[in-house]
């Protein structure tokens, strides 16, 4: 049987975390990562990219958590940090209600179809319209994500009474600046 060490060590995984996720978790995570990127001599602009992704899907997890407070312990998280061709991938893996994945699925499958400037077009038009509260900031996020990474897939699978939400963005390790690195 092969151990999970092994597992994670043959797959370049950077860091792991599983359980229950809030701001402390947070910025643990944050600084872990940012001095293991340092440490691989990546470049601030990567950097900076892998940070901004981590940071906003965990906080995407924290802000959309359902669950009733005496139940949190029960609603773990996973994040996987991983180096592979080329790319960081970051994972995320939370439990959402039906309610939640009916409006993630929706948006998600609207984004994956928009190019990159559509994209930007999108997030313009949230912002100048101010179609965004503190609280629900209609999707921000996850544009920015879409914008600031270079691929992302998704899924949505049954768990117990809810679903298991996964979502894994890629940067490219490389700086692109107009086609060209």
């Amino acid at each position: 049987m092969k151990l999970l060490s092994e597992d994670l060590y043959q797959n370049n995984v950077l860091f792991s975390y599983y359980g229950f996720i809030d701001n402390s978790v947070l910025n643990h995570v944050l600084s872990i990562a940012k001095t293991k990127l340092a440490q691989n001599k990546e470049s601030v602009v990567v950097i900076n990219r892998v940070y901004n992704t981590i940071n906003e899907s965990i906080e995407n997890i924290i802000k959309h958590n359902f669950f009733p407070d005496q139940n949190m312990l029960q609603y773990k998280s996973l994040l996987l940090i991983v180096s592979d061709n080329g790319f960081y991938e970051i994972n995320t893996v939370n439990v959402i209600n039906e309610k939640q994945k009916e409006k993630i699925d929706s948006q998600l499958s609207a984004m994956s179809k928009m190019s990159k400037d559509e994209l930007k077009i999108a997030k313009s038009s949230i912002l100048s319209n101010k179609l965004y509260s503190e609280v629900a900031t209609a999707g921000l996020g996850l544009i920015d994500m879409f914008i600031k990474t270079d691929a992302h897939h998704f899924g949505i699978a049954p768990y117990k009474e809810n679903y298991l939400f996964k979502i894994n963005f890629k940067v490219n390790k490389e700086i692109i600046v107009n086609g060209s690195t």
